[in-house]
């Protein structure tokens, strides 16, 4: 069973202006919860014993969260301002260690049947997505007639799109190993990669990554302003 969850949250969330200037983007509220605080809120009670978060700005606000809950551990990069969330996550591997876990994103909000959906599956790898719902910023996704992942894009026109991904992925011990081994080789030259196009990368030359359409998940990725108004108005009230 998978115990253990990384989430990503080093960034700068500069599209919300204000709203982040004294504390990371993981940190707002939606509905009166915070982001961060509402994920791992749900991966506890999804039976997650351990969470890792890889911090950046504003790291203290993750180390205070950290002291009220036990199961949380924070992995600093130095680097967040110049690195992107490939970056953080190979930051974070000696934590992780050899543990399989679910991957996510710190400015998502999710229900807790997405979390028993992708810890039941019996794949080992897999990317989660569901049917579009986001107004702004969709980010597609293509897998063949076996259900792996080979092609990602913010330009619908450009695959024929099976649904958009949601942040939410599960990650096996092995697969995350050969990740890293295959990103130290281009760490250098390629230090904004987002850690999506890597699991493209690997999904389609070394380990397949499974996609799993979901029709229970409920979520939303929050990156600006007008993202949190709709997820306040739309999403919210489903999220339990």
């Amino acid at each position: 069973m998978v115990r253990t969850a990384v989430i990503m949250a080093a960034g700068l969330g500069t599209r919300f202006g204000k709203m982040t200037e004294t504390q990371p983007k993981g940190f707002i509220e939606v509905g009166g919860m915070s982001m961060i605080r509402r994920s791992v809120e749900t991966l506890l009670a999804c039976g997650i014993e351990r969470i890792i978060i890889g911090t950046g700005y504003k790291k203290e606000c993750y180390e205070e969260l950290a002291g009220q809950y036990p199961q949380i551990e924070c992995v600093y990069s130095p680097r967040y301002a110049e690195t992107n969330s490939m970056y953080t996550l190979y930051n974070c591997r000696e934590a992780i260690g050899d543990d399989d876990f679910l991957l996510l994103e710190s400015d998502i909000v999710f229900n807790s049947a997405a979390i028993a959906e992708m810890l039941s599956d019996e794949h080992d790898d897999i990317m989660l997505i569901t049917p579009v719902i986001k107004f702004q910023d969709q980010y597609y996704v293509m897998h063949d007639e076996k259900g792996v992942l080979v092609a990602c894009s913010t330009d619908k026109s450009a695959l024929d799109a099976q649904g958009e991904l949601v942040g939410i992925h599960r990650i096996s011990s092995l697969f995350y190993k050969k990740m890293c081994g295959e990103y130290a080789r281009v760490v250098d030259e390629k230090p904004k990669l987002g850690y999506e196009y890597m699991l493209l990368e690997m999904s389609r030359f070394h380990v397949p990554v499974h996609v799993l359409n979901s029709r229970v998940a409920k979520w939303y990725e929050i990156d600006d302003e007008d993202d949190l108004r709709y997820a306040e108005e739309n999403v919210v009230k489903y999220l339990q």
